[in-house]
């Protein structure tokens, strides 16, 4: 509306300009003083432009009222100023320059000739103005309209129309620079713009796109249909979602699709703002994951399946609370309740009233189940035997192996804030198998009590066996009967001998019997752990001239309370077998120690003899186990000594296990709890 009303004062303001220089040319000086000035004031007021008239000198010899109006002057005020005033003081001196050339060679200067001109207002204000000068000759004087227009909405109009141009500059830039393919269509689905983003994604250039249908060109694949994304876009102004394209050489691209419809002032859809995100590469991904997730889902049910078909039951537990990861069917079976996932081990027999005892029905403490050694100490765990106690009172024999495992796909499940700000710590992760083995109790029960009976009556004729042979040997060496010869008294020594071992035999039966049937009664009482090895070693000493044995402690006091019968029988066995398995002899050391933290004194039996092999460790404390290569070099044995060994230091509520390398020997290792504090003498004994 500016713009009109602009072109409009002009048309006017250059008519009337003419007309009053027509009239002046047409008449001489003197009517021009007279008749004719009115005339020319009058048609100069009438103008809409502000209007001047500047004598040859530049004097002002008159001004319109708009004149007056635009600058704030009073009419008289400008006659006779020059007109320097007007303009802003630093122009001024140019200015009177600029009009005495023009003086010179007058010439018409019509509106917008491209100069740069300033106004000053009365009040001292200044603003943009445009000026057409028209040369009149009144006499032979030269005179000079001019026409001043106010430039302000003008140049304000013409500067938001630079911004405006800048702005769309630049955002066509940043459309260019998005990765993402934006480009504009029209009504009929004609390209209008494409931009950089959209030649990379479908690799044809703008100037081969425009004016192109866009699903034809791409070969648009919906997914749904055209018809509804086009109601949605009708009906909400814009649509999202997922569609395939065919890019120039042939390959699919998958594409997030965000889609506006623009409207004109009416309401009616114009065309159509499409911005198009290449997601081919995350679909891909996706697509490979999820096949990869069924897979392993798959595999799992199967693994799972394979396992619900095992009798035995088998769980896998994490962290140092036990947390169940997975079980079998038969698991819920033999605790007699189902174990929820995630549950500490704790939590779930606390929650059933489930407990864990061994073969006199003293509770296990927590950190000797087989499920928590293999947890917190990383120890590999064969054959250990527990009962468990089920809700319904009913007591289970199993057998548990629990083996720690290793595995760099289980972590800790900690909080994503956790993740991000430091590394993952391993979990300790561990399988435990339980074997019920009533059944096989049964068994043994039978097999037990014919072995018990069997060496019950054996005793008897050994007994007699060893009396008279022992009788016959010493009434001989007395003189009493015929003297023997050398081989007879070779023959009585060996059956004397056999007698021995036979005996040593039955005891070791009967007391397998006893333990097995809960039979077994320790007869505690505080005892001095250091003499009882004292006595031991010693007696050791007197016979196992081919060994060098050591007795290493610090104390002179560790008081446990302990049968001291069995007790003895436990190192006994120990060193037997550190001797008898070390033929070449050899250093053989019992070292005693206080465990202040577990209130437990720690023995340690220690050879450099044939050791155990690899692969018959997990088996060597089961009854009449045998190691290979001890069968090998001639050693023999029963193989139920470390049978009764472990089973006596567990009934004392102690540990037994040990370390060993082929070829290099065998160290044992026993915990038995203390009664008192240690006294902190020290001393050594060899």
């Amino acid at each position: 509306m500016n713009q009109n009303r602009h072109a409009h004062h002009q048309q006017h303001g250059d008519r009337y300009a003419a007309e009053a220089t027509h009239f002046i040319e047409m008449n001489d000086a003197s009517a021009f003083e007279c008749t004719t000035m009115a005339t020319l004031r009058d048609l100069l007021r009438l103008s809409p432009d502000a209007l001047i008239v500047v004598s040859h000198e530049g004097f002002i010899i008159y001004a319109n009222a708009q004149m007056v109006v635009l600058f704030g002057y009073h009419q008289e005020e400008l006659i006779g100023q020059p007109l320097e005033c007007l303009l802003p003081e630093r122009l001024r001196v140019t200015h009177v320059a600029h009009r005495t050339t023009y003086t010179a060679a007058p010439r018409m200067r019509p509106m917008g000739a491209g100069l740069n001109l300033f106004g000053k207002r009365k009040d001292g204000s200044e603003f943009p103005v445009d000026i057409s000068l028209r040369p009149v000759l009144v006499g032979d004087t030269v005179h000079v309209i001019g026409a001043i227009r106010d430039m302000t909405t003008q140049r304000l109009l013409e500067q938001e129309r630079l911004q405006q141009a800048e702005r769309l500059r630049m955002q066509a830039d940043l459309i260019n620079l998005s990765r993402d393919a934006i480009l504009v269509r029209d009504s009929i689905n004609r390209i209008l713009s494409w931009n950089h983003g959209a030649e990379e994604l479908y690799g044809w250039t703008a100037q081969e796109v425009l004016g192109r249908i866009t699903h034809a060109l791409l070969k648009t694949r919906f997914s749904g249909s055209q018809a509804t994304i086009d109601a949605q876009l009708e009906r909400e102004g814009r649509w999202e979602g997922e569609l395939h394209h065919i890019h120039r050489d042939g390959h699919v691209v998958i594409v997030e699709s965000r889609q506006v419809l623009i409207r004109n002032p009416q309401g009616s859809a114009t065309a159509t703002l499409e911005i198009n995100r290449d997601i081919t590469e995350r679909r891909q991904m996706e697509w490979t994951q999820s096949r990869i997730h069924a897979t392993t889902i798959s595999q799992r049910t199967f693994l799972q399946h394979i396992l619900d078909s095992l009798p035995s039951s088998i769980y896998v537990v994490h962290g140092k609370d036990a947390r169940l990861v997975l079980a079998n069917r038969a698991a819920a079976t033999i605790w007699g309740a189902a174990w929820p996932l995630e549950q500490p081990m704790q939590t779930f027999l606390e929650a059933h009233t489930i407990s864990i005892v061994d073969q006199q029905g003293q509770q296990f403490p927590s950190e000797a189940w087989a499920t928590m050694r293999a947890l917190l100490h990383g120890e590999t765990v064969f054959q250990h035997q527990e009962f468990i106690r089920q809700p319904t009172g009913k007591s289970l024999p199993i057998l548990v192996n629990a083996v720690p495992l290793t595995s760099a796909y289980w972590y800790s499940i900690e909080s994503p804030e956790t993740l991000e700000s430091q590394p993952q710590e391993q979990e300790p992760l561990a399988l435990v198998i339980h074997q019920d083995v009533s059944a096989l109790k049964e068994t043994e029960y039978l097999k037990d009590e014919f072995i018990g009976i069997a060496a019950h009556e054996l005793r008897t004729p050994l007994a007699i066996l060893k009396t008279s042979v022992s009788s016959m040997i010493m009434q001989t060496a007395r003189g009493h009967g015929p003297q023997l010869a050398d081989w007879q008294q070779e023959m009585l020594q060996d059956i004397e001998y056999a007698t021995d071992r036979l005996t040593d035999l039955t005891e070791d039966l009967l007391d397998v019997t006893r333990l097995q049937a809960g039979q077994v009664v320790l007869q505690r009482a505080p005892t001095n752990m250091i003499s009882l090895a004292q006595r031991v070693v010693e007696r050791f000493r007197q016979t196992a001239t081919r060994h060098h044995l050591e007795l290493r402690t610090e104390q002179t006091t560790l008081e446990a309370p302990i049968d001291p019968r069995r007790i003895e029988q436990v190192l006994t066995n120990l060193l037997s077998n550190a001797i008898k398995y070390s033929p070449q002899g050899g250093p053989v050391t019992v070292q005693l120690e206080a465990n202040i933290a577990a209130q437990a004194v720690d023995i340690r039996v220690q050879d450099a003899g044939i050791g155990i092999p690899q692969q018959q460790q997990a088996q060597i404390f089961g009854r009449f186990m045998r190691a290979d290569n001890a069968k090998a070099a001639g050693i023999t044995g029963t193989g139920l000594g470390l049978y009764l060994c472990r089973t006596l230091i567990e009934q004392h509520g102690g540990r037994l296990w040990f370390e060993s390398k082929e070829g290099q020997g065998t160290t044992f290792f026993l915990t038995l709890p203390l009664a008192t504090q240690p006294t902190a003498d020290t001393i050594s004994h060899r």
